[in-house]
This record gives structure tokens, sequence and C-alpha cells, in this order.
């Protein structure tokens, strides 16, 4: 699928959810932190407890690296959020079910780093699985979009072309016979940040 990048904020990088024409995103920077029960009688203990429960808690994520993530999902992929530096990681599936067997690869150095990122994940649990591409699906924000346009010709024409096989292809070809791809890339990475706003409530995970 074509789409326009997403800025990231400084890390490298990057359920089915029903998405509509109304889609309304608050912007500018801001630190969203979900409140948790398990902080509840904080100010009972002593200053030792309270210095342990800081250290605990989970570092802020950046939006944009996890925006970025759902927008360039590889195949044969997984990304992650790891909770105690807030940075995305992506690794492959190849990587992860050889430490789930406990089969060390021979790896080139380059993906040495990868291949502890990996262990860490299924030895931790420090690490949150991303939503995949087919429970970001893509379809229906293309759907969304579609039924969000004013003019009844091309709202029918992007339908139809999403309704017959090759939608992905279809549609690409439909958004730009019609000029509108800048319209399309701005309702996808609409889309793509309620998705993350959405994952980081469920989770409770804090973002900036």
């Amino acid at each position: 699928m074509f789409h326009a990048p997403t800025a990231g904020c400084g890390s490298q990088h990057r359920q089915m959810l029903h998405i509509n024409s109304n889609l309304n995103i608050s912007s500018g920077a801001r630190i969203h932190q979900a409140k948790s029960s398990s902080t509840h009688g904080l100010f009972y203990g002593n200053s030792e407890q309270y210095d342990d429960l800081e250290a605990k808690m989970p570092a802020t994520a950046c939006l944009n690296d996890i925006i970025a993530a759902l927008d360039m999902q590889i195949d044969e992929s997984s990304s992650f959020l790891d909770r105690d530096t807030g940075r995305v990681e992506t690794v492959s599936d190849a990587l992860l079910e050889a430490a789930e067997a406990g089969q060390e690869p021979d790896l080139p150095p380059w993906q040495k780093q990868e291949w502890e990122i990996a262990k860490q994940i299924l030895s931790t649990n420090r690490f949150l699985r991303l939503p995949s591409k087919f429970e970001v699906h893509e379809w229906a924000i293309m759907q969304g979009f579609s039924h969000s346009l004013e003019s009844d010709n091309i709202q029918e024409d992007l339908l139809r072309a999403i309704h017959r096989a090759g939608a992905f292809r279809n549609f690409k070809d439909a958004v730009r016979r019609h000029s509108i791809e800048l319209d399309w890339f701005a309702f996808r990475a609409k889309a793509l940040k309620q998705i993350a706003l959405n994952w980081c409530e469920e989770h409770q995970i804090a973002w900036k």
C-alpha cells in the first residue's frame, strides 16, 4: 500500500478497529499519563517504597515511533514496545522462533543486537507487541476514506475499487486518477494515530 512517511521521535523507526469518516484527532505535543490503580495509597508508604515504585515506572513512549511501526509493517517481522526504555523494536519472526526453541542461529555481526532483543522478548515481560498489519486493517481505513468524500461519483468509484479483486492496487489507481493522494495520506495518518492512541490507552502507556 502506498503511504506518506511518518516522522519519528529520535529512536530508530518504527483490534481490528472501526475507522470512519468522523476521525477527530487532537494535535500538538503533549504527554498522556494513564493512571494505574497500583499507585493507590502511595503516600502512606515510606520514601524508600516511593523511590522503588518510581524506579519501576514504565518509560514514556514516543507516539510517532509507534505510528511509524504501524505504518511500515514488515512481512515476517513483529514490532514491540520496550516498556523499560520506551523504544520500539522490530524483530524478525524467525529470530523469535529460534529464541523460543533455544537455538542460537549463526548470525552476521549486524544482527547480533536483534538476536539479544529477541531473547529478551521471550524471557522477560518488558515488551508489548504492537498491533499487526491485520489488526491495523488497511482495507477498513480505505473504506472509511471512501465514505468521507463529498463527491458521490468519486466515493462510488473508490468503493467499487476496494470491492473488486486487487482492492489495494485498484484503490491506489483510483486515488491517483482523482488526484486526491494528499487527502488520502492525511486521512490514513489520522487513522494510524488513532489506532496508536487507542493501543496506548488500552495498555496504560504514557506517551509524548
